[in-house]
C-alpha cells in the first residue's frame, strides 16, 4: 500500500466513524409540550371556545394572533392561535416544538447541525428545523416565553393540564420515531406495528402510519398523506383535571362535538372548527403506558 491509499483508507475509516456518533443520543432531552401553532378560520371565535371548553388561559394578544396557555404544576404549554389568511388552509397545526431542560444554546445548535439540519435560531431560546418527513418542529427553552399572571375568569367547562398526546402521521412510523427518540431521549413502551408511543413529560408523541384512503376516481386504494404533505399534525389530544365519562360524553353530544368511544378514559371528538381532537382522563398516560400492544392495532 502506498502514501496515497493508506491517506485514503485512513479518511474512509474516519468518516465511518462519524456515523455512530451521528445516530447516537444528543443528550437532549425533552421535557414537555413547549407550544405549538393552530391555524384558524376564526381566530376569536376558536380563542373564545378554547377558552370557555378547556379553561386556557388568554395572554398576548394581536389583531391575527392569541395566546392561549394551559397546563398544571408539571409544566406550560402555549397554544399560539393565528388568524387564517385570505385562501389559507385552516385549521392546521402548522408547527410544533418541545422544551428542552437542561437548556443550552450551543449544545442543542451543535446537535442539530450535527444532523445537518440547518436550525434557524429564534431568539436565544429556542430553535426551528425540519424533521426527516419535512414537518417543521422547535426545541424550546422552558421559559422561552414566560406566562403571564392569570386574570379573573369565569368559570370554564374543563380545565387542560397537559398535550394528552399528539399524532403525527409518516410513510415509515417507525424510521420517523427511532429519529425523534434518538434526538430527544424519548422513552419508548410499545409499538403496535402500525404506531409507537413515545413519552415525554405527562405527554405522548405518537409517530403514526399513513392510513389507507380509497382514490374516488378509481375505487382502488392508496396511500395517505403524511402530516407534511397534509401541512397539519394530525391532531392534539388534552387532560383535563377531572374527567367523569358520562359528563364528558354528555357535554360533547350537547355540543355537536361528535363523541366517539375511544377508551374508558378519552373520547374521540372534533374542536369548534371541526378539527380532529380527543378529551382525555390524565390516567390514560400511565394506563396506556402499561397497557401491552397488540399486533396490527
Amino acid at each position: 500500500m502506498n502514501r496515497r491509499d493508506a491517506m485514503q483508507t485512513l479518511a474512509i475509516a474516519a468518516a465511518a466513524a462519524v456515523v455512530p456518533r451521528a445516530l447516537a443520543a444528543t443528550g437532549l432531552k425533552a421535557t414537555w409540550a413547549n407550544h405549538y401553532t393552530y391555524v384558524a378560520p376564526d381566530l376569536k371565535k376558536t380563542r373564545d371556545w378554547y377558552h370557555e371548553v378547556f379553561g386556557m388561559q388568554i395572554g398576548h394578544e394581536e389583531p391575527k394572533l392569541s395566546h392561549m396557555w394551559y397546563g398544571d404544576k408539571g409544566g406550560d404549554t402555549l397554544m399560539i392561535i393565528r388568524q387564517a389568511n385570505a385562501g389559507e388552509q385552516a385549521p392546521r397545526i402548522e408547527r410544533w416544538a418541545f422544551t428542552i431542560d437542561p437548556w443550552d444554546k450551543k449544545t442543542v445548535e451543535a446537535a442539530l447541525k450535527e444532523r445537518n439540519l440547518q436550525p434557524k435560531a429564534d431568539t436565544d431560546k429556542g430553535f426551528w428545523f425540519k424533521d426527516p418527513d419535512g414537518n417543521e418542529v422547535g426545541l424550546f427553552a422552558k421559559d422561552y416565553i414566560k406566562r403571564p399572571a392569570a386574570a379573573a375568569s369565569k368559570p370554564a367547562l374543563w380545565k387542560a393540564v397537559s398535550a394528552n398526546h399528539i399524532v403525527v402521521l409518516s410513510n415509515d412510523y417507525r424510521k420517523l420515531a427511532d429519529w425523534y427518540k434518538d434526538l430527544l431521549t424519548l422513552r419508548e413502551t410499545r409499538d403496535s406495528k402500525r404506531d409507537t408511543y413515545q413519552y415525554f413529560g405527562d405527554s405522548v408523541w405518537i409517530p403514526t402510519a399513513t392510513r389507507e384512503e380509497t382514490d374516488t376516481a378509481t375505487g382502488n386504494k392508496k396511500r395517505g398523506k403524511t402530516s407534511a404533505e397534509l401541512n397539519t399534525l394530525d391532531h392534539v389530544a388534552y387532560s383535563i383535571e377531572t374527567f367523569k365519562k358520562d359528563d364528558v360524553e354528555a357535554e360533547l353530544k350537547k355540543r355537536n362535538l361528535n363523541p366517539r368511544v375511544d377508551t374508558d378514559l378519552s373520547f374521540n371528538c372534533v374542536d369548534i372548527n371541526g378539527f380532529k381532537t380527543q378529551v382525555c382522563d390524565k390516567e390514560l398516560v400511565p394506563v396506556a403506558e402499561k397497557r401491552p400492544p397488540r399486533g396490527g392495532e
